[in-house]
């Protein structure tokens, strides 16, 4: 009997018209004989009946119907419940197998479903992947058929693989929950991303006389990536024991290079590292680009092999309950002349209406790619999924997803019959859809398992994912906590919405910002935006700048932020300060010091002289007096905000000391004099180590003090007061120099945001989580600091006098 390498589950999308094979590998191999070898097929020819013979059998395997030999199996065919079991069986396939060969209308619609409206005259012929037929009374619910690949030098010695369809993981058509991580205008919000990141959009009000309906011409220089890209994407050959427990001698699927030693795929091509380490890889499997030229039909070689190390490299996601990815070690030698594909954080990849393209090996056959009916026809921003047209077939699971400018933004997975009657932007129900799997969910899901279990592994993958994911911001999953029961869609848009577990804040240094604001006000609103956090402190920014900031927030992705420049009505020419919050997750005010705390912050340095320490230079410690914000978000968190900016004196060390040790007292007195209990986030240009140390020497009892500073002397410090709702408290990794209680700051992986933020200006941004979750941080006991007390009130003395 012939033989076949199968995709063990993914579902082909050949034309979306009839032509459409779903399965997996395997629920147990037969051999059926004679039908494959028939000498008379009549009308049909030899593929198409090897096509019939694996429906059927596919048939048989579903219904658990066993062909054995003995007088038992006699007695097992007499019953009729049985015979009506094989012949709607038989039935089945045949009817699946008629309808691929374009021999009838196709099958499994329901009676009151209309007829698939793509306009396409006839199902595309495609040996070994004929259409799905349904299952008597499971009509229109999805195609059921058999996975496989056409025969490749790989497939050689295997059996026909019967199967099952590999689920979609989500719903096409659920709808968008709306507010997701803040973003209560997700499609202003996602229209913005593209915009940002596409070219301008093609003129929507097309002449009938330059394209007939939509414009869907592309820029010349895609075809330059594409064919870069397409060195990256390869056919994997393997086997061994399937995902779903069957044994195969030999499948096929598609993977890509996504680091020089990573290699990505669907967990149902690669689902242990056992048949990871049975397979081999190769990425110049394909028809040369003279062969092409010249029309010669002579089949390429199978390609340069490369083997898997899952011993070094093996993360998998399953089917059930998860997102159908692996990622498994290569050896370097296969990025040789590939650059390998860069993996996102972009929930806002993409939008119904646009394309999505694929690279792959449908049935093992050489490498091609789909360009044409390529519609994008669910999308939805706080999902882990999009949904196409994109041709594709068995073999094509694992292939990357990209979009028109050829960035990487999914991972192909699935396809099924369009039960949801989805339509192309041109009004047409393509009669099967696909599925892939959001890059920006992957990274989700590695960061939220990363949280409950140590793996060097997931630290690797995620090593080479860079960027934001915008809706859960910098920090990504950090922190937060879902149920790890639900299903892995679930828990990603789960994640997306667990926004009431935490608040973000940045503290940043505008000064680059304020003389060219009219220019950059677009760059700069991106990068904030990206960064996703619920409060901003910005310094050095000039009313008229921040206005311009955050009109160009609105503009291009309509998010409104509150705003208050600080101080309050300040010339627009002054470099001052300003806050910044997103009132769809935090409240905020300000709040006035008290007369005796305000006090502190008019002292100056000469009211420091005669003391037995060093005093700072006579003038102004401050250069005005630091704001007082409260934050409260939705759930248990709120605190006390001071952002402040002591100007031209910061690079003064004894000045900063001073302004640190003054900070200090400041809170003091605001929780022991004022009630004001909260915790207390201080940040700007001050002493980190001063300012911790000042705490400490505070007897405070259960108060836990802790500091950190950047390189360029930018710095926070965190006063956790015993009834805090933080269980932890993640930082940037510029953060890197910590002072005080340090269990309380975890230090986040760092996002490839340093070079695309140092284009700015020396200052990069403070990034903080403070996070309802992760169990609460150990409270110190500060003794007394009499010494620290008494020289400040000392120095309000002189003040006074």
């Amino acid at each position: 009997m012939a033989t076949v390498a199968g995709d063990p589950g993914h579902g082909g999308n050949s034309g979306n018209s009839g032509g459409n094979s779903i399965g997996n590998s395997g629920s147990g191999a037969m051999t059926v004989s004679g039908m494959a070898n028939a000498t008379d097929p009549g009308p049909f020819d030899n593929d198409a009946t090897l096509d019939l013979a694996r429906r059927v059998r596919a048939a048989m395997a579903r219904e658990s119907i066993d062909v054995a030999s003995g007088a038992a199996e006699g007695a097992r065919l007499s019953p009729d419940a049985y015979k009506d079991k094989l012949a709607a069986a038989l039935a089945d396939a045949v009817m699946g197998w008629l309808a691929a060969d374009g021999r009838s209308a196709v099958p499994g619609l329901r009676a009151d479903s209309p007829a698939p409206a793509n306009p396409r005259a006839a199902p595309e012929r495609n040996a070994g992947n004929g259409a799905a037929a349904s299952q008597p009374g499971d009509a229109g619910s999805r195609p059921r058929g058999v996975e496989g690949a056409a025969t490749s030098p790989a497939a050689i010695g295997g059996h026909v693989e019967l199967s099952e369809a590999v689920k979609f993981i989500g719903d096409p058509q659920a709808p968008a929950a709306g507010g997701a991580a803040g973003v209560g205008k997700l499609g202003e919000m996602l229209r913005g991303w593209r915009k940002e990141r596409l070219l301008p959009d093609v003129e929507k009000a097309v002449r009938p006389e330059i394209a007939i309906g939509r414009d869907e011409s592309l820029d010349a220089a895609f075809l330059e990536l594409l064919a870069s890209r397409r060195r990256a994407v390869g056919i994997v050959r393997t086997r061994g024991t399937a995902y779903n427990g069957s044994y195969s001698e030999a499948w096929s699927g598609t993977c890509s290079l996504v680091a020089p030693n990573i290699l990505m795929t669907n967990h149902h091509v690669l689902n242990s590292p056992d048949v990871a380490a049975a397979a081999e890889v190769a990425f110049d499997f394909e028809v040369s680009a003279q062969q092409l030229a010249s029309g010669s039909n002579t089949p390429p070689a199978p390609g340069r092999s490369y083997r898997l190390r899952p011993e070094q490299l093996f993360v998998t996601s399953p089917i059930d309950g998860g997102l159908d990815y692996t990622f498994v070690w290569i050896d370097e030698a296969a990025a040789t002349g590939a650059t390998p594909l860069s993996m996102e954080r972009a929930a806002f990849a993409i939008e119904p209406g646009e394309k999505a393209f694929i690279i792959h090996h449908p049935n093992g056959k050489p490498k091609r790619v789909s360009l044409d009916d390529t519609d994008v026809v669910a999308a939805h921003p706080d999902g882990p999924l999009i949904h196409y047209t994109t041709d594709t077939e068995p073999g094509s699971s694992g292939a990357p997803v990209l979009d028109r400018s050829g960035r990487l933004i999914a991972l192909h997975h699935a396809s099924r019959r369009n039960q949801e009657g989805l339509r192309t932007p041109d009004g047409v129900v393509p009669e099967y859809v696909n599925e892939g799997i959001k890059l920006a969910a992957i990274a989700l899901d590695l960061e939220s398992r990363r949280a409950g279990e140590a793996s060097a592994m997931i630290d690797m993958v995620l090593g080479e994912i860079y960027g934001s994911d915008t809706l859960t911001g910098f920090f990504g999953a950090a922190g937060r906590e879902v149920d790890s029961a639900r299903p892995g869609a679930a828990r990603v848009a789960e994640l997306y919405r667990a926004t009431g577990q935490d608040i973000d804040v940045g503290f940043w240094n505008l000064a680059w910002f304020a003389g060219r604001y009219a220019d950059l006000a677009g760059d700069a609103a991106a990068k904030i935006v990206d960064l996703g956090l619920d409060v901003w402190a910005l310094g050095g920014s000039p009313p008229a700048a921040t206005a311009a900031l955050v009109q160009a927030i609105k503009d291009k992705f309509g998010l409104e932020l509150k705003c208050l420049s600080l101080p309050a009505g300040a010339p627009d020419a002054e470099q001052t300060g300003a806050v910044l919050w997103n009132p769809e997750t935090v409240e905020g005010r300000q709040l006035a010091w008290p007369e005796d705390v305000g006090a502190l912050f008019r002292l100056r340095g000469e009211d420091f002289a005669g003391a037995t320490q060093p005093a700072p230079a006579p003038g102004s410690i401050f250069m005005r007096q630091p704001a007082l914000f409260q934050v409260r978000g939705r759930g248990r968190l709120a605190f006390n905000l001071v952002p402040f900016d002591l100007g031209a004196a910061a690079s003064d060390g004894a000045r900063r000391g001073m302004a640190a040790r003054i900070l200090a007292r400041a809170v003091q007195d605001m929780i022991e004099r004022h009630g004001a209990s909260q915790d207390w986030l201080l940040g700007g240009g001050f002493d980190a180590e001063g300012t911790n140390a000042s705490f400490a020497a505070w007897a405070g009892s259960g108060y836990t003090p802790a500091s950190a500073q950047d390189e360029a002397g930018a710095a926070l410090s965190y006063l956790k007061c015993p009834g805090s709702g933080v269980g932890h408290v993640f930082l940037s990794p510029n953060l890197s120099r910590l002072y005080g209680q340090q269990d309380v700051f975890l230090v986040a992986r760092e996002k490839s945001q340093a070079d695309y933020l140092n284009r700015f200006g020396e200052h990069r941004p403070l990034l903080l989580r403070l996070s309802a979750k992760g169990g609460g941080a150990p409270e110190a006991n500060m003794g007394q600091g009499p010494e620290f007390n008494a020289r400040i009130d000392a120095a309000l003395r002189r003040a006074r006098a």
